[in-house]
């Protein structure tokens, strides 16, 4: 029987978050900015099943703006409860759905309050005169009575669909670390063992 390695990595995923590692729901998303150069942040992930990784963004941020550019990007995580590194890359999408709403009502408020400032004060990663000027304004927003009620027009979910995934698990004892490339293919997948 081939391998299926999004399930084995979303088998990954389910022992990382059960074993209580703190990286679980972690990862580096990479995208190339406009000079060419990587641009790392590290995003949360809601979910990691056959249908992909899903990942709640900014639709106005400098990550998707980037990332529409030019559709590159990678995603890249460690587990180290398992020992288990991750880097994938593939076809990604932007959905925004009634139960994204739903999900982002339940989030924190400091949370929503944030995304709220982003849309309405200044868009996330721009320029700031002091740290000073953003907690004046993210407290004036507070005061606000409807501040968090709706979820933000640009409040979206990212999903990724894998077509690349490596996986490398350690091996402390002699560094000899099972590392292999899976590659979508029309039949499934290819997988190459790789030095580690």
């Amino acid at each position: 029987m081939q391998t299926d390695p999004v399930a084995q990595l979303e088998q990954l995923f389910l022992q990382a978050c059960s074993l209580g590692d703190p990286c679980a729901r972690y990862a580096s998303f990479i995208t190339i900015d406009e000079d060419g150069l990587p641009a790392s942040r590290i995003v949360t992930l809601l979910s990691l099943d056959a249908a992909g990784i899903a990942v709640s963004v900014n639709a106005a941020s400098p990550k998707i703006r980037q990332w529409q550019a030019n559709g590159k990007w990678e995603l890249a995580g460690f587990w180290p409860a398992q020992m288990v590194q991750y880097r994938l890359r593939g076809q990604a999408m932007l959905e925004q759905n009634e139960q994204l709403r739903r999900d982002w009502q339940a989030k924190r408020r400091a949370s929503r309050l944030a995304d709220r400032y982003h849309q309405r004060i200044r868009q996330q990663s721009s320029p700031l005169p002091s740290r000073a000027a953003l907690l004046a304004e993210m407290a004036q927003l507070e005061r606000e009575p409807d501040a968090v009620s709706d979820a933000p027009p640009g409040i979206a979910l990212l999903r990724l669909q894998i077509d690349m995934l490596e996986l490398w698990t350690g091996s402390l004892a002699d560094r000899l670390h099972d590392r292999r490339l899976y590659r979508k293919v029309a039949d499934g997948w290819s997988e190459t063992v790789l030095v580690p």
